[in-house]
């Protein structure tokens, strides 16, 4: 199955396009890249070392600055199950924050998935994140919020 996704390269630039073969064990994955029109280029080979953050999208085309809401056309994101999962905000390498759930950060690996939870109009595109330790600025536990779904106890999670 083909993946959509966004790779931000630590040099800044943005590579959009499919993978089949991504796994953050490997040191490399390969991407098909989308053109602006949508069409398929080039193969390309990537290294894992010169990645910040691989972004699983389900729309391409997404708009950043148009603010989405849960009412729009795209059809609703299943909620990562928050049994076994940590809360983390991270600040990125590239002044970003996010928040989301994780089930398996340690600091001393070379990256972690992250599920977004909050801003609700983040989440509406963005399914999952790849995070690699070089992208990572701070990790921190995000203030309890009663009423946001999502939230769980961080200390509930694998340390």
């Amino acid at each position: 199955m083909q993946t959509r996704m966004i790779v931000l390269l630590t040099d800044g630039s943005r590579l959009k396009g499919h993978s089949r073969d991504f796994n953050p064990s490997r040191p490399r994955f390969h991407l098909r890249l989308v053109g602006p029109e949508g069409e398929t280029g080039a193969r390309q080979e990537i290294d894992l070392k010169s990645v910040h953050g691989v972004f699983f999208v389900r729309d391409f085309a997404f708009d950043r600055e148009k603010r989405y809401e849960p009412e729009d056309d795209l059809a609703p994101v299943t909620t990562p199950p928050a049994a076994g999962a940590r809360a983390l905000r991270v600040t990125t390498a590239w002044g970003e924050v996010l928040d989301g759930l994780t089930y398996g950060y340690q600091p001393q690996r070379p990256g972690f998935f992250l599920f977004p939870t909050r801003p609700p109009q983040r989440t509406l595109n963005l399914e999952r994140a790849y995070l690699t330790s070089q992208a990572v600025v701070r990790v921190e536990t995000p203030p309890a919020e009663a009423d946001s779904p999502g939230n769980v106890d961080p200390g509930s999670g694998p340390s």
